[in-house]
């Protein structure tokens, strides 16, 4: 029987193919970072489900395209170069009043918005006491609408052209600027979509990082048991939630010897599907026919089934 969580993230859908089931040696329930996919591992110990990690090493890759150049050359270039031209004034005005990092970046937030230093002081206010704050100061941060969102987006992208200003034209922070700013070298980040053809100060850079993530791989044959799972787990991971239920149900439905507790393997790969209804009528297909083998050796692994040939003999009631 479907349980209630997964009947709710299905009740939306009319004809729900959930998962062609693709077996390697263990369910591969997804790929995350190191902590994360520890605390899968004790939410899934816990229900009595049987898991590994195992960790490898990734290449990421990240291309950045951008115009480089002087300000006098790209102000004729750049199609957004106001707003560069913005956060280079704002640059200006604060670093010669800056002596440290933490002051430049803080003089750098209070003057591209000036209401953005008491917006954040009232968020983290808010976060470390939820009734710190009357109603109308919560809607003065715009929680209902993106306003906020869409600030810290800005601020983001104006810290991050004002930290390659400075490392361009070889400005440290409390040091006299000189004339280093009366014509800088610049780096404004383009959408390679909108400069066809290319003009001669287009660059791109492509760079390519070496992560550590984590396979959290599960035994198939104890998935029945993500029925057990703690309800924060499906808040948390409901798409590992819903994966683990799927593959549990089938699992199940397998591991129960029909009346002759043999079949042969045509009929077992038919057997290897079923469909049932969710709460509010709705069709779901869970379909593994296409790896019937699969499943039948997680059967037999589990000393569930014998395979001879082309018959499948259950060993005991289930």
């Amino acid at each position: 029987m479907i349980t209630d969580t997964l009947a709710s993230s299905l009740s939306h859908v009319k004809l729900f193919l959930v998962l062609l089931i693709i077996l390697s040696p263990m369910f591969n329930l997804g790929e995350y970072d190191e902590e994360e996919a520890k605390e899968i591992r004790t939410f899934l110990i816990d229900a009595g489900i049987k898991v590994e990690l195992k960790p490898s090493l990734v290449v990421m890759e990240e291309q950045t395209c951008f115009l480089h150049g002087r300000h006098s050359l790209l102000k004729d270039v750049a199609k957004d170069m106001d707003e560069y031209e913005g956060y280079l004034s704002v640059l200006k005005s604060v670093l010669v009043r800056s002596t440290t990092e933490a002051e430049f970046d803080e003089l750098f937030m209070a003057e591209l918005d000036p209401t953005m230093t008491e917006k954040r002081d009232k968020i983290l206010a808010l976060s470390q006491n939820p009734d710190s704050l009357s109603e109308v100061e919560k809607e003065s941060l715009d929680f209902n609408s993106t306003g906020w969102l869409s600030f810290l987006v800005k601020f983001g992208k104006a810290q991050l052209f004002a930290q390659s200003v400075l490392s361009l034209n070889d400005i440290e922070i409390g040091e006299p600027v000189g004339d280093k700013l009366d014509d800088p070298l610049l780096d404004i980040p383009v959408n390679s979509r909108d400069y066809d053809p290319k003009p001669e100060q287009y660059k791109t850079t492509i760079e390519f990082h070496l992560e550590k993530t984590v396979g959290v791989y599960v035994d198939e044959f104890t998935t029945p048991l993500s029925s057990e799972l703690d309800e924060e787990f499906s808040d948390l991971y409901p798409e590992e939630y819903q994966n683990l239920r799927v593959l549990g149900m089938l699992i199940e439905k397998l591991a129960t010897s029909p009346t002759s507790r043999k079949m042969d393997f045509g009929e077992f790969i038919e057997n290897c599907s079923m469909r049932l209804k969710d709460e509010d009528g709705d069709d779901i297909l869970i379909d593994g026919e296409e790896v019937a083998e699969e499943l039948a050796k997680v059967l037999e692994k589990s000393d569930v089934v014998k395979i001879k040939g082309d018959k499948v003999k259950w060993k005991s009631e289930r």
